[in-house]
């Protein structure tokens, strides 16, 4: 009997904290290791989307589409040209309309849920990017998810936030998913040159514990252009430290998912 894809969410409500590219590497990472992966677009900036070769000016069906019930979640599906994974894209046409139209649906909150049903035996890991700030599609996310990991910026203020995400987690963790686990902390943009990053570190860890803490992603200016070649780091930049950083991120995820699954290593 094959395995059900494990949801992972990634999410933060502070905009720059790397998440899209978080998702884009660690899934070009695990789809070079052979695994079957889709990336789930929900940020209306649609980064991912574009990243992963989507004309994002053109006029497609997207995620939002699929979760009105407006197209079956199939038709959203892109394949990409590299084939480390597929999306389900964004479209930066979405609007506040989109949101009315959500929240009239019964069970808003279990949208997502359903449209990933129809992929969850297709894939091993369902990879998804949320956006800052529309809080009824993070809560989608969070809902259709077993795992969430949090990548954060190394500065004092994203500690604030977390602890504000940490609540957040919990409580749909109590009234909508009791499945859900926040699995890891990423550490992203890391300087290893800067003394108030080690000092934040050093925080997060006394604060949350070590086994919370992914292996960080440092800084590298390969990351940062990646996506205008339109592919994930490992494809852009093997030989990186980017690269090393992303396969150590995936290998902390991967074993996160398995003892949640209680499977030996």
């Amino acid at each position: 009997m094959s395995i059900m894809a494990s949801i992972v969410t990634f999410a933060n409500k502070k905009g720059g904290s790397g998440k899209t590219s978080t998702v884009v590497n660690t899934g070009g990472v695990l789809g070079q290791r052979g695994y079957r992966v889709l990336l789930v677009d929900l940020d209306p900036q649609a980064h991912l989307s574009f990243w992963s070769g989507v004309n994002t000016y053109d006029t497609y069906l997207s995620v939002y589409d699929a979760l009105l019930g407006k197209c079956s979640p199939k038709d959203t599906l892109y394949k990409t040209e590299h084939g480390l994974y597929d999306v389900l894209p964004a479209s930066t046409s979405f609007s506040s309309g989109f949101i009315k139209q959500l929240l009239d649906k019964p069970n808003p909150e279990g949208c997502l849920t359903k449209v990933l049903m129809d992929f969850k035996n297709d894939y091993d890991y369902i990879l998804i990017d949320t956006p800052p700030t529309v809080a009824a599609l993070t809560l989608n996310a969070l809902a259709a998810s077993g795992y969430v990991m949090i990548p954060i910026l190394l500065n004092f203020l994203a500690i604030e936030g977390l602890a504000q995400l940490t609540q957040t987690i919990y409580r749909i963790n109590a009234a909508f998913n009791p499945d859900l686990r926040m699995s890891g902390i990423i550490p992203n943009q890391y300087d290893i040159r800067s003394n108030h990053s080690k000092r934040v570190i050093k925080e997060i860890h006394e604060n949350f514990g070590d086994a919370l803490i992914s292996p960080r992603i440092r800084n590298d200016i390969k990351i940062a252009e990646a996506p205008e070649y339109r592919i994930p780091i490992n494809l852009f930049a093997p030989h990186s430290r980017g690269c090393m950083d992303f396969n150590l991120l995936a290998d902390f995820i991967l074993e996160k998912i398995k003892s949640g699954r209680g499977e030996s290593k």
